[in-house]
């Protein structure tokens, strides 16, 4: 094979949607489609090259054991992202219509917000409660459904002006928690025609009913769900030091793919933030208990009952993202326990309920995504490994084969989520995010599987702090441990003594062992822990405001940053001297007295009054609407040069 011929499938499939992107732009919906074929076509005739060339033989029966699972998992995972692909052909806006509704006389209608509670501290929950209260509704209730009739939750509640409704030992955790408050809801006073979900640790934007009840004037939605963004760094943003410059893991899902899911009629709930409408709700027999995942499979029987769930793209809420590595990785197993457990249930794939095909096309790409993916993950960490020590090949090809038949697959699924995505899955960061959680995953997949009920529930914890560096030593040395072992291998085969120097595989394993030990040292670094000793999340700001003193005087300053506990005021000279108290004045007319803790540089550092009144009053300020903490823009580039100075810390 020339030179020519083995980079021309690259040049040819690569420029041809470089040049349709530069001519039409991203936003083009027939670049969307071609981009999406085009993806899609290469990925299959990269499955066809490894099925019909590139499959190895002649090895013994255990080494060909070893390289038809391992075909068997890339396969999976080539379909899950045959299937993203797919999705992402179409991709639907629903703000113009958000936008066109704004006078409907559904933003009148009784809505009661139901905020489920299981273990959430004080403060994490009353940030949540005065969010609800915040919300601007003419009829709204807002109930706090304590799942275990904690004394101080009902007195928090009823200080704040909620509702209160509990239960005792109840069954399904928080379906059944949300199952029982609805009931008790319906019971009392008017009857809500909507009701707004939010975890405790979620507090919605004032505007969340007025941007979503317009959308149910089409008498077949039953959910408009929102997206879940958050205040705080997860731990992958974190411990990486790249927070300011690289988003969280489901910026991806919620900011792309339900956006596109929902053009195809495929989106689906995911528990907060969500708003539905009491009837569709009543008609499947409330929220969903048969998984652990009751919000997606609420999704799935109201489509059984002829309710559709559509997706508002549109950042309505704040939420708190899991603070550590341990909450991180439960999370996410939680979420593949559901999608496992929904295969044995008459929702599932093919099962027999009676549900639109695209929905069980979407239940399929979960399972690929859970059972495929992240397995297939620490496959290509194991690979090159298993050949340096047992000389087991599970792929035959030169690098010359790989430039010509994989590569055209992996370059032009780059190019395809840097322009439509918006950079947000590259390689090397994605695959740190799965790798984290991939052991527990498998281990979750494989039992579900034989065993998909009984499992023990845990709900993530909220509202971790830290005042040292914490090592998650059982993360960590599994990731250090392949790492070395792939080194000595690679080492050991170098020399020309090695049967292995020189063969076909040589040299594509090479390269594999050195991207996958990359790979492995960087989520090793994640485990690594830094210390969270701030107890409130920061927001940068720029407000301008004024500053009152006792004595009168006053004089006009801007907000650099802002939390609940206190904020950074620019330079103010050679005023630093004379400021010990006072109160600060934002440009909405909120009033907040301070203290001065301290002169950082230039800047002003001063710490807020704690009375609870004033508390909550910046609680409605930073969390309803005015400001948040997104990744204005995704820079790559830099946050690589984080990430190499989180692993040289």
């Amino acid at each position: 094979m020339d030179d020519l011929q083995e980079w021309s499938p690259l040049l040819l499939s690569a420029g041809a949607l470089l040049s349709l992107l530069a001519v039409f732009g991203n936003r083009s919906k027939y670049v969307r489609v071609f981009a999406s074929m085009l993806c899609i076509g290469l990925a299959a005739r990269y499955l066809w090259w490894r099925y019909a060339v590139a499959f190895p033989i002649g090895q013994s029966a255990i080494q060909q054991v070893w390289a038809s699972v391992f075909l068997v998992f890339e396969t999976g995972s080539v379909l899950s992202a045959i299937l993203i692909y797919f999705y992402m052909s179409r991709h639907r806006d629903r703000s113009p219509d958000a936008d066109a509704r704004q006078s409907s006389p559904l933003l009148r209608s009784p809505v009661d917000v139901l905020i489920a509670t299981y273990n959430e501290d004080r403060s994490i929950l009353e940030r949540t409660i005065v969010g609800a209260l915040s919300i601007d509704h003419p009829d709204l209730r807002v109930w706090v459904l304590d799942d275990g009739a904690r004394a101080w939750v009902r007195e928090l509640a009823e200080e704040l002006g909620a509702h209160y409704a509990f239960r005792i030992k109840g069954k399904h955790a928080k379906a059944g928690n949300v199952n029982a408050g609805l009931a008790r809801a319906l019971s009392e006073g008017r009857r809500p025609e909507f009701v707004l979900l939010l975890d405790a640790d979620f507090v919605a934007n004032r505007n969340i009913l007025k941007r979503t009840l317009g959308l149910f004037e089409e008498q077949d939605v039953g959910i408009v769900q929102t997206p879940q963004h958050f205040f705080n760094p997860d731990p992958v943003q974190s411990n990486l030091l790249c927070a300011s410059v690289w988003p969280d893991e489901q910026r991806f899902f919620y900011n792309v793919l339900q956006p596109c899911k929902d053009a195809w009629g495929a989106a689906f709930c995911c528990g907060t933030s969500a708003v539905l409408r009491v009837a569709a709700l009543e008609a499947c027999g409330g929220m969903a208990t048969e998984t652990v995942t009751e919000d997606m499979l609420t999704t799935f029987k109201m489509d059984e009952v002829g309710y559709r769930t559509i997706f508002l793209n549109e950042q309505l809420s704040l939420g708190l993202a899991a603070e550590g590595l341990k909450e991180y990785i439960t999370q996410r197993s939680r979420w593949c326990l559901g999608t496992i457990q929904q295969i044995y249930t008459r929702w599932g794939f093919a099962g027999r309920a009676r549900i639109s095909w695209i929905n069980r096309l979407s239940c399929l790409d979960g399972i690929l995504y859970w059972a495929f993916t992240f397995p297939f993950k620490l496959m290509m960490l194991t690979a090159p490994l298993v050949y340096w020590w047992t000389g087991t090949a599970v792929i035959n090809s030169s690098v010359e084969e790989l430039i010509f038949w994989f590569v055209p697959y992996f370059v032009c699924g780059i190019i395809y989520m840097y322009a439509l995505a918006g950079n947000l899955v590259m390689p090397v960061m994605t695959d740190i995010t799965q790798l984290l959680s991939s052991f527990v995953v498998c281990r979750t997949v494989a039992t579900t599987l034989f065993k998909p009920w009984g499992h023990p529930f845990k709900v993530t914890a909220k509202g971790v702090a830290t005042d040292r560096i914490t090592v998650q030593w059982s993360l960590l040395l599994p990731f250090v441990a392949l790492a070395v072992l792939t080194v000595i291998g690679m080492v050991m085969s170098m020399s020309p003594f090695s049967p292995l120097n020189g063969t076909s595989g040589y040299s594509v394993n090479i390269f594999w062992s050195i991207f996958n030990v990359a790979v492995l040292l960087l989520t090793a670094t994640v485990c690594v822990e830094l210390p969270k000793r701030r107890q409130d999340d920061r927001f940068v700001s720029g407000e301008e405001g004024r500053i009152e003193l006792s004595s009168g005087e006053s004089f006009p300053c801007t907000v650099l940053d802002l939390s609940l506990g206190g904020a950074r005021i620019a330079d103010l000279g050679h005023l630093h001297g004379i400021i010990d108290s006072g109160v600060i004045v934002f440009a909405d007319g909120l009033r907040v007295p301070f203290m001065t803790v301290r002169i950082v540089g230039p800047n002003l550092a001063i710490r807020f009054s704690s009375e609870p009144q004033v508390r909550r009053s910046l609680i409605a300020k930073l969390f309803t609407g005015d400001y948040n903490n997104e990744v204005k823009k995704v820079r790559f580039h830099t946050a690589l040069r984080q990430v190499g100075a989180a692993v040289f810390r």
